[in-house]
């Protein structure tokens, strides 16, 4: 959807194969002209767009494939996996990531009465949005303010309320309303996600995050799954795993003290995991 031309104009004034913060406020660019996974990474509420190529992400059981055509919408931090099967310098990979500015939202909704309706509409949670052409027009004014960085500071704010217009007044505009809805299930998951966050390596039960969330136990649970596409304990799991490989990888951490340190009492059963996770055994990771 992005023409070749377009491609090439960002591709003169951004970093390549490395993942690049735009002086752009929440902007995120990553280039690649290889194949690559990416594992072990928390993707905060945030729309992300694949400018060339496609990529697969994986969450659970579940994959997701990516494109010009479709992208990808998280409205709470999701553990996930990826991976990006064809790059190479004549093609290359990239994708903008934005995160999402919730005070930003809010003021639209303020100013736009009329755009507060429908938060009800449907589920909530990480989906494929399709681009349009209006959305996709904004996104590539914005982006290619990189051309000319002594615009970016006034032009780019105005930008990016025209995407969260754009995509609050799209057929899954209601996702986006629900992030910021008092007392929605979008914000409710958002808390318990933090909670996770913040004692992945305790034992916690689903009983106490329902009661946290202040919803029903069956309530709870089929909301998490719709909102973040993983159950509360895969969601645990998977932040589990996360900081038990960078505790290997990076800090040279002992794999039994590993498992322990992130709440595994078998070391067994952590290897098991580990491996059935990333692909391939805890001592894959070691340095």
């Amino acid at each position: 959807m992005f023409s070749t031309e377009t491609i090439e104009r960002l591709l003169q004034v951004i970093p390549h194969n490395e993942l690049y913060s735009s002086p752009i406020k929440g902007l995120f660019l990553r280039h690649s002209d290889q194949p690559f996974c990416y594992e072990g990474i928390i993707q905060e509420p945030s729309i992300c767009i694949v400018l060339s190529g496609e990529r697969e992400v994986q969450l659970g059981e579940q994959c997701y494939r990516f494109d010009n055509q479709y992208f990808m919408f998280c409205p709470v931090n999701i553990p996930m996996r990826g991976e990006i099967k064809c790059a190479e310098p004549q093609k290359p990979f990239l994708v903008m990531s934005m995160k999402i500015d919730i005070e930003s939202v809010s003021k639209i909704l303020l100013a736009n009465p009329n755009l507060a309706d429908d938060v009800q509409k449907g589920d909530e949670g990480f989906a494929q949005w399709h681009l349009d052409e209006s959305l996709k027009n904004a996104v590539e004014r914005l982006f290619l303010l990189h051309e000319n960085p002594k615009d970016i500071e006034f032009l780019a704010p105005l930008i990016q309320q025209e995407i969260y217009y754009r995509l609050l007044t799209g057929e899954q505009g209601y996702k986006l309303k629900a992030m910021v809805s008092i007392g929605s299930h979008t914000q409710k998951i958002a808390q318990s996600t933090h909670y996770l966050q913040q004692h992945f390596s305790e034992t916690i039960t689903v009983e106490t995050l329902a009661n946290l969330s202040g919803m029903s136990l069956s309530g709870f649970h089929s909301h998490f799954k719709k909102i973040t596409s993983l159950s509360p304990l895969q969601y645990q799991k998977s932040l589990r795993l996360m900081e038990a490989r960078r505790l290997i990888s990076q800090e040279g951490r002992d794999i039994t003290e590993a498992a322990y340190q992130v709440g595994y009492e078998s070391p067994s059963q952590f290897s098991r995991e580990y491996k059935r996770y990333f692909g391939h055994a805890p001592k894959g990771d070691i340095k």
